[in-house]
Parts: C-alpha cells; sequence; structure tokens
C-alpha cells in the first residue's frame, strides 16, 4: 500500500512541476508577444485552465507528503525533522505565493492590459512567480532529501 501512496505523490508532485515549468518558460513566454486585450484574454485563459489541474494535484501532494511524513515520523532523527520542517515552510510559501500570484496580481495585471493602463502590477507578478517557482524547485528536492535520512 505504501508504493501506491509513493507512486500517487510522485505523479501528482510531477504534475505540479512540469506544468509550471512548462508555464514559466513555454506558454507565458509565447503569450507575451501578444499584445492588447487578447494577451490579457489568453492569460486569463491559461490560467483558468491550468488551475484545476494545477492545484488538485498539489492538493493531492500535499495530503499524500502529510501521510508519507507521518509515517516516517518516528523513523527519522533530528535532521529528519529539520528537514521536514523546512519542507512544510517552503510549501507553505509555495501556495502562498502561488494564491497571490493568480488570485491578486495577476487579475490586477490583466485589468491594467485590458484597460490600457501602464502595467504595474507586471514586475510584482513576475517577482512573486519565480518565488513560487524557486519553491516549486526546492520542495521535491527536500523530498528527495527526507527519503535519505530515513
Amino acid at each position: 500500500m505504501i508504493h501506491v501512496l509513493v507512486a500517487i505523490h510522485l505523479m501528482a508532485a510531477a504534475v505540479w512541476f512540469g506544468g509550471s515549468t512548462a508555464l514559466v518558460f513555454v506558454a507565458v513566454p509565447a503569450i507575451r508577444a501578444v499584445t492588447g486585450e487578447p494577451r490579457g484574454i489568453a492569460l486569463q485563459q491559461l490560467g483558468l485552465r491550468w488551475r484545476p489541474l494545477g492545484y488538485g494535484s498539489l492538493l493531492v501532494a500535499a495530503l499524500t507528503g502529510i501521510a508519507l511524513a507521518a509515517r516516517d515520523w518516528n523513523d527519522g532523527g533530528d535532521a529528519f525533522h529539520w528537514v521536514l520542517w523546512v519542507k512544510i515552510v517552503a510549501a507553505v510559501a509555495l501556495i502562498s505565493a502561488s494564491y497571490v500570484h493568480n488570485f491578486v496580481l495577476g487579475p490586477r495585471l490583466q485589468a491594467e492590459i485590458r484597460e490600457g493602463r501602464e502595467e504595474r502590477s507586471r514586475r510584482p507578478l513576475v517577482i512573486v512567480g519565480w518565488v513560487s517557482y524557486g519553491c516549486t524547485l526546492t520542495v521535491p528536492l527536500l523530498g528527495v532529501a527526507l527519503q535519505q535520512l530515513v
């Protein structure tokens, strides 16, 4: 049964990581070539289509990760516990940054594009997006470290 849980956890993490990587390096740069309202529509549609899959996989990864960590808690020593807490902080930072990116700054930038105003939200959106992606890279690396500590 544990192997099924690990497989589900890894597949969910792969969907989040792979999808985020494709968005950062393929989809968003392609959409930046578009100008005006079509750009705003394209960004909105991209977000609306990605969110159920991305956040669904993130939720599954979090739930299976909690179960796996609980299983290994007593077998791990102090180093395991410290790395796990760092991973939890990174995961919370990932969720927080992703929320701000997708539900606060993203809609603000979309409105600025739609209204033809100066794109003041673009720079903060990019910064928060890179913070989110940095956490997206960090969380699975910490998972590998945890596995080595059990």
